[in-house]
């Protein structure tokens, strides 16, 4: 059985439905042992050309027959013509060709045996015969796979576009691979619609599975907790560095699915700790830390922005604010305030929380920014935070981030991104330097504070986000690495000069 779910089936509604009817056949099979029909199953996606965006078919059997680079092994082409001039010309002006990637891309294919090793940890992974994860078809499995409140934090818009929509999209007219994904989402999705409601529903309710607690642990992270279910003790630091190490302290079953939400709390903290440094190891009840954090870029996060509270459990003695920045942010309290008054989103606060005194009381408040679509250099003026993130960035594709990318850089403001894809960050990291040195000749005179701020070399090394979604996205053109939350990067790590 094949799935065809790049060319077929793309409106909201009949993603979820093919999802659930993937997940009960895979159910059937499993229960009924038939391992020949298990094997036989495949949620891949239906393979397009890198280059011409076409199918991948043999138009004689009408079956499957991508071609892939001998060399690196990343890319699927349709055919061998469009192999050959995917090599020699850049498929738009400026754009690298194949043969200029092909090295970087063969190095990139090394990191798959890790990645693939992660997702194997978990007892309900499940990789495609082209090395993809349908996380639609693992959810739909769950019984979580949908949109509006009734699916708690799981709930998404429908279809295969992982962004909005943006008049501030920088490049090119979309590809035909990219319009397949444009499709229309579920009728009604707002994100963070949760948040229309007066009060949050609690924490177990919004996670959608039912718990339990056997030898292996507990299914469900809990925030707030009792006899049965003990708060997780003192994290000492340095020891939750990794999916495993987590649900070890967390008391988690390894049959637990959290790591499909977790990835974006779970990605703040790495970024704070490990790739900005912004957190004091030595931060005590007396002497307690306070940081302002603000996040770029909100989307579905919105759904499930109790969440974050992990980063009271994992930072004793820090009281975090915490700041959502974005379009979906903006037009959801503006609504709110119209349509919904009294509701969370009206709040100053819409969440907060502090761990308990064994976990080390730390504390998390959150607050949705709504004085515009973004993060300016407005905000930065009034109140410059102690660090900036942004998850599953796209730094480069938004005209948005050009102001988080300057005014961090100006006023040394301690800035990190991650990304799907390892080539994307590469991208990132040379067209940010660029971008920094063209506002720099621009707006300020050689030799003065901003102009040396803009064009101070800085080290922007790429690694590996342990704390990625398990599971390769399911892209149609390539076979490289490409997860949600996949990689971090550095923009501005705090300087004392």
């Amino acid at each position: 059985m094949m799935a065809n779910l790049s060319t077929a089936g793309l409106g909201s509604a009949d993603t979820f439905a093919m999802a659930y009817k993937y997940a009960r056949e895979w159910e059937k099979a499993e229960k009924a042992g038939d391992t020949r029909k298990l094997q036989k199953l495949d949620f891949g996606v239906g393979p397009m050309c890198i280059r011409c965006s076409g199918p991948c078919l043999d138009r004689a059997t009408k079956e499957w027959k991508p071609l892939r680079c001998a060399g690196c092994q990343a890319v699927i082409y349709c055919s061998r013509a469009c192999q050959v001039a995917d090599w020699k010309t850049p498929k738009m002006p400026r754009a690298p060709t194949h043969k200029e990637l092909c090295a970087s891309n063969k190095e990139h294919m090394k990191r798959i045996p890790y990645f693939t090793s992660v997702l194997r940890q978990f007892p309900w992974a499940r990789i495609e015969p082209d090395g993809t994860c349908s996380h639609d078809v693992l959810k739909a499995r769950l019984g979580v796979l949908g949109s509006g409140i009734s699916f708690g934090y799981w709930s998404v818009p429908g279809g295969l576009q992982p962004h909005d929509d943006s008049t501030a999209s920088r490049g090119e007219p979309d590809s035909e691979a990219k319009k397949l994904l444009r499709v229309r989402r579920t009728e009604g999705y707002v994100h963070g619609d949760v948040l229309r409601d007066e009060a949050w529903p609690t924490d177990v309710d919004m996670w959608k599975i039912k718990d339990k607690v056997d030898a292996n642990g507990s299914l469900v992270p809990r925030l707030f907790f009792s006899d049965e279910f003990m708060p997780p003790v003192r994290v000492e630091r340095g020891q939750v560095y990794d999916w495993k190490s987590w649900y070890e302290w967390r008391g988690l079953s390894m049959a637990s699915p959290a790591s499909l939400l977790m990835d974006y709390p779970m990605t703040v903290y790495h970024l704070l700790t490990d790739i900005l440094h912004v957190v004091n190891d030595d931060a005590t009840v007396e002497k307690r830390q306070a940081l302002e954090v603000h996040y770029i870029g909100a989307e579905v996060e919105l759904n499930f922005l109790p969440l974050f509270s992990e980063l009271a459990l994992l930072l004793p003695h820090v009281d975090i604010t915490l700041v959502f920045f974005g379009k979906a942010v903006y037009d959801l309290v503006r609504s709110a305030r119209q349509k919904y008054p009294g509701s969370l989103a009206t709040q100053d606060i819409v969440w907060s929380y502090t761990s308990p005194k064994k976990a080390g009381g730390g504390s998390v408040v959150i607050k949705l920014y709504s004085q515009g679509e973004g993060w300016t250099r407005d905000v930065a003026k009034e109140s410059p935070p102690d660090a900036l993130v942004g998850l599953n960035a796209g730094l480069l594709n938004y005209t948005t981030w050009s102001d988080p990318v300057i005014f961090s850089a100006v006023l040394n403001i301690p800035f990190a991104i991650t990304d799907y894809a390892e080539q994307s960050m590469e991208t990132c990291a040379t067209g940010v330097q660029t971008m920094l040195q063209g506002q720099a000749s621009h707006a300020f005179m050689p030799g003065s504070p901003h102009y040396a701020a803009l064009t101070r070399t800085r080290s922007r090394p790429i690694t590996v986000n342990p704390f990625h979604r398990p599971g390769q996205r399911p892209l149609p053109v390539v076979r490289m690495p490409n997860y949600y939350n996949g990689f971090a990067m550095p923009l501005v790590v705090k300087s004392s000069d």
